[in-house]
């Protein structure tokens, strides 16, 4: 597992869906709070990442999903943002 911030791990893995475990909000110096945590899966399958993350439960800490950066424009040419 490769331990990241939540902001790095959505540019890293574009287009890709993750399951991050272990999360901790950690203060930068600038005084405001960043989560970290443990990446566990990377799947291109929305419904697997979620599916892992209700199996996983609370057993590894606090768990999350997020989806990478998607620049694919929108129906009707609104950007995914």
């Amino acid at each position: 597992m490769e331990r990241m911030w939540t902001e790095d791990a959505y540019m890293k893995y574009q287009k890709q869906w993750i399951v991050m475990v272990n999360l901790t909000d950690e203060k930068e110096d600038d005084g405001a709070y960043k989560t970290i945590g443990d990446i566990y899966l990377v799947t291109s399958n929305k419904r697997e990442a979620y599916d892992k993350a209700i199996a996983l439960g609370s057993s590894m800490g606090e768990n999350t999903v997020i989806s990478g950066f998607d620049d694919t424009p929108e129906i009707g040419g609104l950007w995914n943002l």
